[in-house]
């Protein structure tokens, strides 16, 4: 791919990101191209179908959820609590394009691949946090995405007061 393409595709996933944050799913694609100053027809060489713009943003929140348990992974003693923490900021930052994702219909092949990413990337967390004697024996990486997607909810809930406490709280109930 040229540099002006990479630019392109990179500065469309951007624009539409805030666009699906800020206004929800519904914001048209010829919206999104004139925010990001290209034309509809690069929009759609890029992103044939405006699922696959919602893929390419799902994608880069995926891809936060990795660089959180990578950076959590350094202290294994705090791992899971550095991860959960980093999962609840990144949920806060991309809630209103969560809310709309979670109601849109993706197909299920779909949102079973996106599943299976995010639990790969939860595993080596799980194992550490095992170890680190901080995650119950009985759960799994799959039972963190549960704890993970509940975490969106309280990022999404009104802000009376820091989400620390709902964290803490979470944390506890994890511990063996």
């Amino acid at each position: 791919m040229r540099s002006d393409a990479r630019r392109n595709r990179a500065r469309l996933i951007e624009v539409a990101a805030a666009a699906f944050r800020d206004e929800g799913l519904d914001v048209g694609v010829d919206e999104i191209a004139r925010r990001a100053e290209v034309g509809v027809a690069t929009l759609y060489r890029h992103f044939p179908a405006k699922t696959d713009l919602i893929l390419a943003v799902t994608q880069v929140v995926i891809d936060d959820l990795d660089h959180a348990a990578t950076d959590a992974l350094q202290r294994p003693e705090r791992v899971l609590s550095d991860f959960l923490g980093a999962a609840m900021r990144v949920q806060c930052r991309n809630r209103g394009f969560l809310d709309a994702l979670a109601r849109h219909d993706l197909p299920g092949d779909v949102r079973d691949e996106l599943g299976r990413r995010t639990v790969a990337i939860l595993e080596p967390v799980v194992d550490a946090a095992k170890r680190a004697g901080t995650f119950r024996p009985e759960l799994d990486a799959t039972d963190l995405l549960v704890i993970v997607r509940m975490l969106g909810v309280v990022s999404a809930a009104p802000q009376r007061r820091s989400l620390e406490p709902y964290l803490a709280t979470l944390l506890r109930g994890l511990s063996p």
